[in-house]
């Protein structure tokens, strides 16, 4: 069984459940359910899964803000996964400089699991009212 993609489900702020394709199938997961199932999930808005983890375990999904840390400098950085178009890869953009840096190039993670974190995600009324 090959799974396609992975996705996050919401309305607007609010995390549904998530989603995956196998084998042409879609299946659905609420955010509280522990199985997945074909019963679609109310939802409006689709963030999608990468295939990278952070430390945690967790999948990275589009608009999570994650801490990260680069190279052996000492200090972590604040930025949020997004997909850039012009591109066409997935990345983190660094909430400071704005600059984007992909996590593969010539499929080569750049950015080692232990060293990345979700801490929240764009779309919370938190981060809202920042003005991300």
């Amino acid at each position: 069984m090959k799974t396609i993609g992975y996705y996050r489900l919401r309305n607007k702020n609010k995390i549904e459940g998530y989603a995956k394709e196998m084998n042409g199938v879609t299946y659905f997961k609420g955010y509280n359910e522990f199985t997945w199932h074909e019963t679609s999930l109310p939802f409006d808005t689709i963030d999608i899964g990468i295939d990278v983890l952070d430390k945690r375990n967790r999948r990275l999904f589009t608009n999570d803000i994650v801490l990260y840390k680069v190279s052996c400098k000492p200090f972590l950085r604040s930025g949020f996964v997004a997909y850039e178009p012009n591109k066409r890869e997935f990345g983190i953009i660094d909430q400071q400089s704005f600059h984007f840096t992909p996590f593969y190039i010539d499929n080569l993670c750049l950015f080692d699991k232990d060293k990345l974190e979700v801490i929240s995600h764009l779309f919370t009324k938190k981060e809202v009212s920042k003005g991300l």
